[in-house]
């Protein structure tokens, strides 16, 4: 039977943290590799913990599917000029505006 995962909030932010990262990373560089990313995040000091290649594999990928970023006929990952759907942002009231 498969592992029962349950995701706490701190491990949503965390998440939503290392996307946004990877995300600038992807901008500044316009073009990269999901192994130049992991280098990256390795001399990032914005992140607490070491980052696995597999995670960023797997952040990289979620970022496909929602049509963030695209894939590269070079394998590098770009950001996606067409993507609709942003990482989720804390909520802000129309008050606040």
């Amino acid at each position: 039977m498969g592992e029962l995962v349950t995701m706490t909030k701190s491990n949503f932010e965390q998440e939503v943290d290392l996307g946004r990262i990877i995300l600038q990373i992807i901008t500044d560089c316009q073009a990269i590799t999901a192994t130049e990313i992991w280098y990256e995040l390795g001399e990032d000091d914005r992140l607490d913990d070491e980052i696995t290649r597999a995670e960023v594999t797997d952040v990289v990928s979620e970022l496909e599917k929602q049509n963030i970023i695209v894939k590269g006929k070079d394998d590098k990952w770009k950001i996606n000029s067409l993507g609709t759907q942003p990482l989720p942002r804390s909520r802000v009231s129309r008050n606040q505006v």
